[in-house]
């Protein structure tokens, strides 16, 4: 990776003689969803909501469904009122690093780790939006990071994610204090992967549901302070089937190791508009918490700590989460342990919805000249647009687009079966296949 990295010199000379506090690096959010298809796992140490709009959003729905509601809050996050979310910063007494260095045996839990999913949709051809690591936004580890924009208390914030691998393939990783703290959440949450500038070149998408550990959520104890946040499809796909998914890991034994780590930084000196990386060593502080020389500042909360990171893809197992006042340079994480197992077990499985259907039929005679119809059934939600797209042994057919088929000289001795796809806006989209025919007269 080319480019600046952000080194030492970077601290924030106005603030540095202030000591005996920490401050957050991002911001609060909440917005309303469906029930995931399949039931979380159960854990009283976890807590999640469904994503809340608030009125300012919900007066620019005109419609019903998810995609009336994610388009109202695309519409609402405009790239000037992105560009005007603000980092949201708290403050804490170094004394809770004493109380919390009793209850850190309790985090190591059973080592475990997700790989990444490198594959994506995304074609090398985009145009590229160069951050301050130089990295074109269709590279793997820009294309994966992105912001997280939220409402709390009244006002909109931001801070940063990384898109993470699971089953459901809807997942997006960040720090808990994005998505509520002190039994308040936050709404209107969306994400923009590889934001640039106040472009947003892969889309908005739509919070479908947050996530957090009870102890962060309602204790407010730091080494508890991870979130989850499941979206809604966009464009037709679950974001890690587009965009490709980092990896995860939790119950290292080693908690010293390099972190890339990555950001959007928003407070002196940066401005939020652009992603950052900085490199350091992890050292554990025995409280539940790591720290590594950073520099980044509010807004970069919730950015991934990469471990074996090759310059594209790699595991979190960290992230930005806040800094001490009197030491403005090194920037802290929870140790990834048995509370991000629990919470990764809680959201694993919950995903974005998706269109669905029966298996369609073909009705009609299979001799050449003779003409074929798909008999899709019925399809949900109300409203899935259907395409069609026929084949010859298994082999698309040029053209062969409509629900209907006339039957070909070429198709004499082969058979004959018919894919449905249905597509509908804030949903994944489903492909059905039929049966074959019997071998063409």
């Amino acid at each position: 990776m080319r480019g600046k990295h952000i080194k030492r010199g970077l601290a924030l000379a106005g603030i540095a003689g202030l000591a005996l506090s920490a401050t957050f690096l991002a911001a609060p959010v909440s917005a309303r969803a469906e029930l995931p298809a399949g039931p979380p796992a159960k854990s009283t140490s976890i807590v999640s909501h469904d994503n809340v709009l608030t009125s300012k959003v919900t007066k620019r729905i005109t419609g019903t469904g998810v995609e009336a509601q994610a388009k109202a809050l695309a519409d609402y996050w405009t790239p000037a009122r992105m560009k005007a979310a603000k980092s949201l910063e708290r403050t804490a007494s170094r004394s809770d690093s004493a109380r919390q260095r009793t209850q850190q045996s309790a985090l190591q839990g059973t080592a475990g780790s997700v790989a990444p999913s490198r594959t994506s949709k995304v074609s090398a051809k985009i145009a590229p939006q160069y951050s301050q690591p130089n990295l074109p936004s269709n590279t793997p580890a820009a294309r994966t990071n992105g912001k997280v924009f939220f409402s709390h208390d009244g006002g909109n914030y931001v801070c940063s994610a990384a898109v993470v691998n699971s089953e459901g393939k809807s997942l997006i990783w960040t720090a808990g204090h994005c998505l509520g703290e002190d039994g308040v959440w936050s709404s209107n949450v969306v994400f923009v992967p590889a934001y640039s500038n106040g472009t947003a070149p892969y889309g908005v998408w739509y919070a479908k549901n947050i996530a957090t550990t009870s102890r962060w959520f309602n204790n407010h104890d730091w080494a508890y302070d991870v979130g989850a946040v499941t979206l809604h499809a966009n464009f037709g796909y679950r974001i890690a089937d587009y965009l490709g998914a980092q990896g995860i890991k939790w119950g290292e034994k080693t908690k010293t190791f390099t972190a890339a780590a990555f950001g959007y930084p928003a407070d002196d000196p940066f401005d939020g508009e652009t992603l950052y990386r900085a490199d350091g060593k992890t050292t554990d502080k025995g409280d539940g918490t790591l720290f590594m020389t950073s520099g980044l500042t509010g807004g970069s909360s919730g950015g991934p700590w990469f471990r074996n990171f090759d310059g594209d893809w790699g595991y979190v197992n960290g992230h930005n989460d806040f800094i001490y006042l009197d030491a403005p340079l090194y920037m802290y994480s929870p140790y990834y342990g048995a509370q991000v197992a629990d919470l990764y077990t809680h959201v694993r499985k919950m995903s974005a919805d998706a269109v669905s259907g029966p298996t369609p039929k073909i009705s009609g005679t299979a001799k050449v000249g003779k003409k074929l119809t798909a008999k899709p059934g019925t399809w949900k939600p109300s409203g899935t647009k259907l395409s069609y797209q026929w084949y010859r042994n298994s082999t698309k057919i040029s053209g062969a687009t409509k629900s209907t088929y006339k039957l070909l000289k070429a198709d004499k001795k082969k058979k004959i079966t018919v894919k449905v796809t249905g597509k509908k806006d804030g949903y994944a989209n489903t492909t059905k296949t039929s049966a074959k025919t019997k071998t063409v007269k």
